[in-house]
């Protein structure tokens, strides 16, 4: 058995799978298996996958599993569940470049803790600087504070140059164990799901499970935050944020008819104004 199986979520940026997947061979020493699921690519990534296949002369596995159509973050990520062979399993976006031995020491790290039932490392941007990736999980009454207060700043509160228990890292780059990960089912890709809230539902799945959640510092990867969702125009993006953040709340607490009622309400009240406040910006940065 493998010691860890990464899959990679590709999506038309060549230039990204490329950095990612050339880290991944130049700083892993550890025994894995690389699962890439191309999530329907229309640039050349179809093409450098084939050619990676054909030149691939290693021991490590490698997989290229190709979807005609982009099916979004969750069932892409999905489609490689039962192809999964590591005794860990870890999800890595396109965009990230992982440091030398950064996937090792998870992986030694989990090993040593098996209560424990997802891990992530410490995210940075290009330049160095620390990304804010963990924040608690999102609960009606949190979220009605950080709406009141105009802010949601949750990640601020979190110590991101300390290794720590923390609640919902990003899923941008989370190691989970793969029978755990089998026994969920996955992400839940419920197409409500399709691009956001499907790394907050993961989470709080390993919550419910009874495990927590790890933050590694000394496991560090470089992360171009947001190369992906940058594609999308901004009502776009509030549409599938606004989706997810329902489907979140209406599958974890809000089962009652007027529960429900005034989640619609208040995501309709959300989008219009979250609407309002990039329509302003964008006026006043053109003036």
């Amino acid at each position: 058995m493998k010691d860890v199986s990464i899959i990679v979520l590709a999506w038309n940026n060549v230039t990204d799978v490329t950095n990612c997947i050339t880290s991944i061979i130049q700083g892993t020493d550890i025994s894995y298996q690389l699962i890439v699921v191309d999530n329907g690519s229309q640039d050349d990534t179809p093409r450098y996958l084939s050619e990676l296949q054909k030149e691939w002369n290693r021991d490590d596995e490698l997989l290229v599993i190709t979807n005609q159509k982009n099916l979004g973050y969750a069932a892409g990520n999905n489609v490689a569940l039962e192809y999964i062979t590591g005794r860990y399993t870890l999800f890595l976006n396109q965009d990230i470049v992982i440091e030398p031995t950064s996937i090792d020491q998870l992986v030694a790290w989990m090993k040593e803790h098996s209560e424990y039932g997802a891990i992530a490392p410490q995210l940075q941007y290009p330049d160095g600087t620390i990304q804010l990736s963990c924040r608690q999980l999102p609960t009606p009454i949190k979220m009605l504070q950080n709406y009141l207060k105009g802010s949601w700043n949750d990640e601020k509160l979190f110590d991101h140059s300390q290794s720590q228990d923390c609640e919902q890292p990003m899923a941008s780059a989370i190691m989970l164990p793969s029978d755990d990960i089998k026994q969920l089912g996955g992400f839940d890709d419920h197409p409500d799901y399709w691009l956001f809230f499907n790394d907050v539902d993961l989470s709080k799945q390993v919550f419910e499970s009874g495990k927590k959640t790890y933050f590694l510092a000394e496991s560090k990867m470089m992360h171009h935050h947001g190369a992906s969702t940058r594609k999308l125009v901004k009502i776009k993006k509030l549409k599938y944020w606004h989706r997810g953040m329902i489907r979140y709340f209406s599958k974890w607490y809000c089962q009652l008819w007027w529960q429900k009622a005034l989640l619609y309400l208040g995501a309709g009240l959300s989008f219009v104004g979250l609407f309002i406040r990039d329509l302003l910006r964008g006026l006043k940065s053109s003036t």
